[in-house]
């Protein structure tokens, strides 16, 4: 019995598909920004560069110091985080703000993406975090 339990989980790609990094208070799951979310969540920032950077001419380097800042500032990462704007545009422009709780503070880490399908894919195309909610927030087209 056990055994038919576990083939009828592992048959349903759709309900483990569903799992999300972050909290998404009912906004739509946008498979491009959740390994971005996961990387910054955990504190892997690099991770996180290259996976934000690709459309960059300069690449992870676009950040400069940011980055470094980052490992230093949150080396474990954050607590947990949450989806609390998404926007979606007719021709498929996803703009998304998550913000991250820090460990032991009030206040959270905010990061804005946006994506936008290029070539048939989506991708990444403009990021902004920062610990004011607002620097973030007027990213927000």
């Amino acid at each position: 019995m056990k055994q038919l339990v576990l083939a009828a989980a592992l048959a349903l790609p759709t309900a483990l598909s569903a799992e999300t990094v972050c909290d998404m208070g009912g906004a739509e799951v946008v498979p491009v920004f959740e390994p971005v979310k996961a990387a910054f969540l955990s504190g892997d920032f690099a991770q996180f560069a290259q996976l934000t950077t690709r459309l960059m001419p300069t690449g992870p380097a676009a950040f400069g110091e940011g980055i470094t800042q980052l490992e230093g500032l949150f080396p474990d990462g954050f607590e947990s985080c949450q989806t609390i704007v998404q926007r979606t545009d007719k021709g498929g422009m996803v703009q998304e703000v998550t913000t991250f709780n820090i460990r032991g503070n009030l206040g959270p880490m905010s990061l804005y993406l946006l994506a936008a399908p290029l070539r048939g894919e989506m991708e990444i195309s403009n990021i902004n975090f920062n610990t004011t909610m607002s620097k973030v927030l007027d990213s927000l087209r």
